[in-house]
């Protein structure tokens, strides 16, 4: 059992980092006041609040902020954590890595498809909707054929997306038009014809 001046200590101690957590907020937060916050928990064996922390700081810290909080995660995660938390761990750990690639280079359609095979995993619709529209924003600065059609299956998986997991027929004729407003005829000369192929199969089934 604890004394109540140890409980007193560390009510003391957890009200300090919350309140300088507090006070710098996301944008100017240290990832060392963040990891010190979090293993001070591990210190009480308080893990639960350990990994809330480190989550919470995961998913609301830029990202080029987060080098250290990740690598401490993925330590208490493998002392601490169930074999669940442990791949929580390494799916985030992937997502950080293509969310670097892709503000690097914009036009790294793979890495866009690989983020949100991970995101539709997942099943957070409104978050796997911002990427797509995200990924759809950059359109190819080249007329360069791989990169002008892996362009194109973004807008196609993202109907497909639409069609099948929602079932959204308003939100899957939306992205075709947008698609078809957005594309240059002249310069997807080679896979336009796919999406008014699709986009007139869709028609037909509704």
């Amino acid at each position: 059992m604890l004394s109540w001046k140890r409980k007193g200590y560390i009510c003391s101690a957890r009200r300090v980092y919350k309140r300088a957590v507090e006070f710098f907020g996301e944008d100017n937060i240290d990832e060392r006041l963040v990891v010190a916050f979090a293993k001070f928990e591990e210190g009480q064996k308080e893990h639960e609040r350990a990994r809330l922390i480190y989550k919470y700081s995961l998913d609301h810290l830029p990202k080029d902020s987060c080098q250290e909080i990740y690598k401490h995660y993925t330590v208490h995660e493998r002392k601490f954590g169930s074999r669940a938390a442990i791949e929580d761990v390494i799916v985030s750990k992937r997502r950080f890595k293509y969310e670097e690639e892709v503000k690097t280079n914009p036009y790294n359609y793979d890495a866009w498809f690989d983020s949100l095979r991970l995101l539709e995993a997942d099943g957070n619709t409104e978050q796997i909707r911002e990427t797509y529209e995200r990924a759809i924003a950059n359109v190819p600065p080249s007329k360069e054929k791989r990169h002008c059609r892996r362009y194109i299956y973004l807008w196609i998986y993202y109907a497909v997306y639409e069609e099948l997991e929602n079932d959204d027929p308003d939100k899957v004729r939306e992205v075709f038009k947008a698609c078809l407003d957005v594309i240059p005829h002249k310069t997807f000369t080679f896979t336009f014809a796919k999406i008014w192929l699709l986009f007139a199969q869709f028609k037909n089934l509704e």
